[in-house]
């Protein structure tokens, strides 16, 4: 019997609560009843929005968010603990044959005490969100919905198991959901690689093959569209910008943006202002 897709089960579990649940799939695992949109791979929240908005921010949360996943990933053991920022989330290995398939994520909670003045102080004037938090909800309870969607996961990953050649597609589809969600580090084949535990010349020459360009160039592409998105559709500085899109400095940014799209990005936000 088909089973239902991934992001309905998610649907169901968070509605009545301000929890947010993702999920990050990685190696050759997922399907079609897998699929997720951007924001269920991603902190989507209120806060976090808020929290990522600077420059400082966002670096603070990536790098955060960056550490924990290598942590999952290395040890395969299911953990909770507080962010940078004073957030709470539990993280739950989904792991298949000695491999980590996917993790969970299941976060927007908020405890009392230290923890609860620290995200304060960060949140400065906008204390007001702490109500958009998820509070009561207890590593205990969280880990019971984790093993919910592990056995969901499981259950999906076995009705619509691939075929090999689809097993490629899917790890490259994975391989491009973790460029996007870590555009703003200092990413490479052989840090990728390493990620998805693949040779790196094997998951390069793959890659070309099913996307038409490396993973340095795909990365770059990746950068460029987010940088645009920016400029257009939001008034943070340019410096601000480049950090954000993974850029080593202004000038760098300045020299790829160009390169690309023939004007520099202060040029191309005032041609879209003024359209």
């Amino acid at each position: 019997m088909a089973q239902r897709g991934l992001y309905e089960l998610i649907q169901y579990l968070q509605r009545g609560t301000h929890l947010h649940i993702g999920v990050l799939f990685f190696g050759s695992f997922g399907n079609e009843l897998c699929r997720l949109p951007h924001a269920a791979t991603i902190h989507n929240a209120p806060v976090c929005t808020l929290l990522k908005s600077g420059a400082s921010g966002f670096r603070r949360c990536f790098r955060c968010r960056n550490m924990a996943i290598r942590k999952a990933l290395e040890t395969k053991v299911a953990f909770g603990g507080l962010c940078s920022n004073g957030v709470y989330e539990y993280m739950h290995p989904v792991v298949i044959g000695g491999e980590v398939a996917a993790l969970i994520f299941v976060g927007n909670m908020i405890e009392g005490g230290e923890e609860n003045a620290r995200l304060s102080a960060h949140l400065g004037t906008h204390t007001h969100l702490l109500s958009t938090m998820e509070r009561g909800y207890s590593e205990t309870d969280a880990a019971a919905l984790a093993e919910i969607l592990d056995t969901y996961i499981r259950a999906l990953l076995r009705e619509g198991e691939p075929l090999a050649g689809e097993k490629k597609d899917s790890l490259i589809e994975n391989v491009k959901t973790y460029i996007r969600e870590s555009m703003e580090f200092d990413l490479g084949c052989a840090h990728v690689a390493a990620v998805f535990h693949y040779n790196r010349n094997y998951l390069g020459r793959i890659f070309k093959q099913q996307v038409g360009m490396s993973i340095a160039q795909y990365l770059m592409r990746v950068r460029l569209s987010r940088a645009r998105e920016l400029l257009s559709g939001t008034c943070l500085p340019v410096i601000e910008i480049a950090a954000r899109c993974g850029f080593g400095g202004v000038s760098y940014f300045n020299r790829a943006f160009k390169a690309e799209m023939r004007v520099t990005p202060s040029e191309y936000r005032k041609g879209c202002a003024r359209d």
